[in-house]
């Protein structure tokens, strides 16, 4: 019964729109880390095309860190992100649960006047990439105005798409994606003397590689201020 479910076609309406351009690959932190087009969206559109099922991509599958950068990219709109997580569901490959959602994002209080005042040119801030690109069309212009306007320096590369670290997600865990590799990768060449992060699961990661103090953007809020995601 489940090898019969396994078996079957992925049903994803726009994977077929692939043409090939590979302008998804640029910024795949998939990509990036095995240097085969297979572990990239487009290879997984192009196997999609030619009859390949989930269990066929179960490897490339667990290798993905679910940035959705590749989502932005795509000049044809296709819902890639969408397209793999239906896969991965089918082998049940599912993504850590996220912490339960608050009303004050990281987003949100970035947005903050007396946050933005603390921030200065020896930070590096870390945007959350998942949600910066599922929402890029309305963050974009927030966060190269929140870089310009205090100096800090961001994870965003230069096509605007935040650079992903990938720490607890399922490929990191499954061995599947080196996050140390991604980190070194992401700070080569920078420098910092703080760190500011959206995504609490980054700090550890940061702190070990880096030995620069990391916070989470929230401990620059009032300290009254509670409740954050």
């Amino acid at each position: 019964m489940l090898f019969s479910l396994l078996r079957q076609p992925l049903k994803a309406s726009s994977y077929g729109d692939c043409h090939g351009c590979s302008l998804c690959i640029l910024p795949c932190p998939m990509w990036r880390q095995h240097r085969d087009v297979m572990f990239s969206p487009q290879g997984l559109a192009k196997s999609m095309q030619n009859g390949a099922v989930a269990e066929d991509l179960r490897e490339v599958l667990s290798s993905c860190i679910m940035c959705a950068a590749c989502d932005v990219m795509c000049p044809e709109d296709i819902a890639i992100t969408t397209i793999i997580n239906s896969a991965r569901q089918q082998l049940d490959l599912l993504e850590p649960a996220p912490p339960q959602a608050t009303e004050l994002t990281s987003f949100i209080i970035s947005c903050d006047p007396f946050v933005q005042a603390q921030l200065c040119s020896d930070d590096l801030y870390i945007i959350d990439a998942a949600p910066f690109h599922q929402q890029h069309a309305e963050r974009v212009a927030h966060y190269t105005s929140l870089s310009t306007q205090t100096g800090c320096q961001m994870n965003l590369d230069l096509n605007r798409m935040a650079i992903a670290i990938g720490a607890v997600s399922l490929a990191e865990k499954a061995g599947m994606f080196d996050v140390a590799a991604q980190v070194q990768w992401l700070l080569q060449g920078r420098i910092f003397n703080r760190i500011i992060v959206e995504n609490a699961d980054d700090i550890k990661i940061l702190s070990h590689a880096t030995g620069n103090t990391v916070i989470h953007v929230s401990e620059l809020m009032p300290r009254h201020t509670i409740g954050v995601k």
